[in-house]
């Protein structure tokens, strides 16, 4: 039968009869709805409609219909089934046959025999406009799910998936057709809103990037590529096919072969003035460099210790020192991870490291996994040295991990346990300074300043600062307005109730040692934050889990975990298996806490924990 000639999206049919099932099933002659009273009616209207013109066994039929529970008398309920469609549509509609039953209508009275074959390869070739037509017309005949409104397992499972695939398949023509044409920016929308219909459907996504690719939103690419991986990881536990990653690869290939002004960074702050001490510190950091510039270098490494104890110091003159190793540049970032803003997030973070390698911001992607995808690509040929400084936890520094040829140094007031484990991080721990640092820190402070002082006042100066480096630049800045020596300040300071308020210069972030601590304190868990408060009313810095646990008023196991949690934060330190330290300075500050949330009562007498 001729196709055209049976008058398609005229709705007028050979034998003035038509089938839909391409949505709503349903029956039209002369072009008005026939009324079918059941859903038993429709589904064997369907049943029929996708094999017109075959004959079709009662068995057939009934397994179709009603699937594994079959009526008891089969064969009487198909007969009566196909009586009550008959007086719906027709006697001649449907014919008894020797074996069964038949619809006597054309293949081409029914909508999904007329998609099929509108779209089936055509016998002579057709010219691109003519097969779009085509194409067009058949995808036309499509009012939503096939077959909406019957209840068949068969028509669900086994015809529905047919015809949806075979749906898709017309549209990725039609589409390819005009993506040839230069139709992309129109298609767009068209397959923003496939994919989201079919996420799991590499093929749209190939077809989704391509046109963005061509309306030169390279950078959406990107994010978009990076979606749908995270989608098909989550999904499927598999990685993208071949034809997304060609796509994906070619435009990044592009991309890098771009030029784009060359920029070799050098953005680390300014060389600390006085560095003083960390000689082992130092010494493991220069362990970690490759022996020539041809040798993979570690991809992290971190430095972490407590609030004030000179890691950014630490960070920033080990890079000036090591910088001219880097010959492709130093990227420096402040994470903000703890302080009175919120931290960076990493797409932020990606966006300002992004901009200091020179890229525009017409071509920086804004998902996250596409802009640490770019980062890393920028970054995979080059030396360079990314100093990440006060980074909040291992999430935040994650998306911004580069290859072997780059070495990243992270500073943070955690331990990032999981850098370690997971990607092999070198951890190198930050305590207070040895007392020969401290005082020539304080000595090289003083000097230029002609302040009286004797070796024995330094020491009890640095001694009464904890050796804590904060504490000790603090201390040196006062000393500098003491033009008749140290011993007033020193006599003030080693009265404990004033000693924090003397430790602080200003209302500016990192002039004061209270500040260095509540920023962790704040982080704490409630449980976690009254073990720290109540170690203040403790009579020694040095502690046992025992007493700790008899101190809080919990079990051994319970205080043992919160301990571990004050530990990651370094707000105290772990002498060796339940024995713990909480620094002098911090212990103060804890005690003022106690004293101000806990009150009088809130702590077991020390006399019964000690």
């Amino acid at each position: 039968m001729d196709v055209s000639a049976s008058g398609a999206g005229t709705g007028r049919m050979i034998g003035e009869l038509e089938i839909r099932v391409l949505g709503p099933v349903e029956a039209r002659r002369g072009g008005r709805p026939v009324p079918l009273a059941t859903g038993r009616q429709r589904t064997l209207l369907a049943v029929l409609a996708m094999s017109a013109g075959e004959v079709l066994s009662a068995e057939t039929i009934g397994d179709r219909i009603w699937g594994e529970v079959l009526p008891v008398h089969l064969r009487r309920s198909v007969q009566t089934l196909v009586t009550r469609l008959r007086q719906a549509v027709g006697s001649d509609a449907v014919a008894t046959a020797p074996h069964g039953y038949r619809l006597t209508v054309e293949p081409g009275c029914v909508d999904a025999a007329r998609f099929l074959r509108l779209v089936e390869p055509a016998p002579v070739v057709r010219s691109v406009a003519d097969e779009r037509a085509d194409l067009v017309r058949a995808l036309a005949l499509w009012r939503g799910a096939p077959f909406e409104g019957v209840n068949s397992d068969w028509l669900r499972g086994v015809e529905a998936p047919r015809l949806l695939e075979r749906q898709l398949a017309v549209v990725e023509r039609r589409i390819d057709l005009d993506l040839a044409a230069g139709r992309h920016a129109e298609l767009v929308t068209e397959l923003g809103d496939l994919t989201n219909r079919h996420p799991l459907r590499e093929s749209l996504w190939c077809r989704l990037l391509e046109a963005l690719d061509r309306c030169g939103r390279q950078a959406e690419v990107l994010e978009r590529y990076e979606a749908v991986r995270g989608t098909l990881r989550d999904e499927l536990g598999a990685d993208p096919g071949p034809g997304l990653r060609a796509i994906h690869a070619r435009l990044l290939s592009r991309t890098l072969a771009e030029p784009v002004q060359t920029i070799v960074p050098r953005q680390l702050p300014p060389d600390v003035p006085r560095f003083t001490g960390r000689e082992d510190e130092v010494e493991a950091l220069d362990a970690l460099l490759p022996a020539s510039a041809e040798t993979p270098v570690p991809m992290i490494a971190t430095v972490h210790g407590a609030g004030g104890m000179g890691k950014s110091a630490l960070a920033v003159h080990w890079a000036h020192r090591v910088g001219d190793l880097f010959p492709d540049g130093q990227l420096y970032l402040d994470l903000r991870g703890h302080g009175p803003g919120p931290p960076v997030e990493p797409a932020d973070a990606l966006l300002a490291l992004l901009r200091g390698l020179g890229v525009a911001d017409d071509r920086i992607p804004g998902g996250l996994d596409a802009r640490s995808a770019q980062f890393r690509s920028l970054l995979a040929e080059r030396r360079m040295l990314v100093v990440l400084d006060d980074a909040r936890d291992a999430d935040q520094v994650r998306p911004l991990l580069v290859g072997s040829r780059c070495l990243v140094l992270v500073t943070s007031r955690r331990q990032l346990r999981g850098l370690v484990a997971r990607e092999g991080a070198h951890r190198i721990a930050l305590g207070p300074l040895a007392p020969a640092a401290s005082v020539a820190l304080l000595a090289a402070t003083l000097g230029p300043y002609g302040v009286a002082y004797d070796s024995a006042q330094l020491a009890e100066l640095a001694r009464l600062c904890g050796h804590l480096p904060l504490a000790l630049g603090l201390a040196g800045e006062h000393a500098t307005r003491q033009p008749t020596g140290l011993a007033s300040f020193i006599a003030e300071l080693r009265h404990r109730a004033d000693r924090l308020d003397l430790l602080e210069v200003g209302a500016e972030r990192g002039t004061r040692v209270r500040d260095a601590v509540a920023w962790s304190y704040r982080e704490l868990a409630p449980r976690d934050a009254r073990t720290f408060r109540l170690l203040g009313r403790y009579p020694r810095t040095r502690i046992s889990r025992t007493a700790a646990a008899a101190l809080v008023g919990v079990s051994s196991a319970e205080v043992r975990l919160s301990l571990d949690r004050l530990l990651d934060v370094h707000l105290v330190d772990e002498l060796g298996p339940g024995s713990y330290e909480i620094h002098e300075l911090f212990q103060l500050y804890a005690a003022e806490l106690a004293a101000r949330v806990d009150g009088g009562g809130s702590a077991p007498l020390l006399g019964e924990v000690v």
